[in-house]
């Protein structure tokens, strides 16, 4: 056999991602039990990959190891519903990929636990009524309305909380400024900041809520997602869980483009 038929051989033996998603179906739809299809799943996430073609280059444990977060998040790669995005990262030298959940991710975590029958946040701007306080008769309080016409700059962002069963709801206001210095990455201009930061202001104040909202088993997907959000995680074959690491994350890769794997044109009406 001559070398150019073994290296052909080699190649037609080497697994494509689209062999170790069908390899790894089985172990999807055990963790995504009977919520989600695990055939639709990984069609979704092959979609998400071939979006972005650096991700399928990009070390396959934090590939798969971010797959199965969204599995046992139970929530589908990519999408219209924008809920869990795959991006890449430069870690330690290596192209890697990075989960980011997105907000709506976490309003769907938090109503999948049972115990909410409203969960949102909405953003405050200069020109909008808001106040907050505390009194013997309303507990901590605030009132908002929103501004006709021009709302001004970002200002903050309140997420809520409604328990079911009760009228009051769990709240708490993160003003831009926080946000912008404690909770947005250092690389921030290659991530959804960049073009979606009233977004990322909306998520970031509902991880920061779940912190103070009541635990139960029902809420450890919801945990799970704050802990694993823009980490590396590895899977690792032969461990149950999943190797969750806060490293040092440089910007996305050159040449990668949107971070969210859009086009020009559904960039500009993300813009609108």
């Amino acid at each position: 056999m001559t070398d150019l038929s073994v290296a052909a051989a080699q190649a037609k033996k080497q697994p494509t991602v689209e062999d170790y998603l069908l390899r790894y179906e089985p172990e999807f739809a055990r963790a995504l039990g009977q919520s989600m299809d695990a055939a639709k799943f990984t069609q979704d996430a092959l979609t998400a990959i071939k979006q972005n073609p650096q991700i399928g280059q990009a070390d396959p444990r934090s590939l798969f190891g971010a797959l199965f977060l969204a599995a046992q998040l139970r929530l589908p790669v990519g999408g219209p519903l924008a809920q869990f995005h795959l991006t890449t990262r430069k870690v330690k030298g290596a192209v890697t990929v990075v989960p980011i959940v997105g907000y709506n991710g976490y309003i769907q975590l938090a109503m999948n636990t049972g115990l909410y029958s409203k969960v949102s946040a909405f953003l405050v701007h200069e020109n909008d009524y808001f106040t907050m306080g505390a009194s013997s008769e309303r507990g901590e309080f605030y009132d908002f309305k929103h501004a006709d016409g021009d709302r001004g700059a970002l200002k903050g962002v309140v997420a809520y909380a409604k328990v079911k069963g009760f009228d009051e709801s769990s709240w708490v206001y993160l003003d831009a400024d926080t946000i912008r210095d404690h909770h947005r990455p250092d690389y921030w201009n290659s991530t959804p900041w960049a073009t979606r930061e009233g977004e990322m202001f909306r998520k970031t104040a509902v991880r920061v809520l779940q912190k103070y909202l009541p635990k139960s088993t029902e809420s450890l997907a919801l945990s799970l997602a704050a802990q694993a959000d823009q980490a590396v995680v590895r899977k690792v074959d032969g461990v149950p869980d999943l190797d969750i690491q806060h490293d040092e994350i440089g910007p996305a890769e050159p040449g990668v483009g949107d971070p969210l794997g859009r086009t020009a044109e559904e960039i500009a009406e993300d813009q609108k």
